[in-house]
């Protein structure tokens, strides 16, 4: 989630590229245990898509 609101607040990312980007960023870590999707995989965004 970290990745997530670093992405969300800091870069002004829209929430749906922020989720995306902090995913693939642990997707592609090099600690082997965050590449499993077990850990981000179920994050999903909520409320109005505008």
């Amino acid at each position: 989630m970290s990745k997530f609101y670093q992405k969300y607040l800091q870069e002004n990312l829209p929430p749906a590229e922020a989720l995306r980007q902090a995913q693939l960023a642990m997707w592609q870590s090099e600690n082997i245990d965050w590449r499993n999707p077990y850990f981000w995989a179920a994050f999903t965004l909520q409320g109005e898509w505008r």
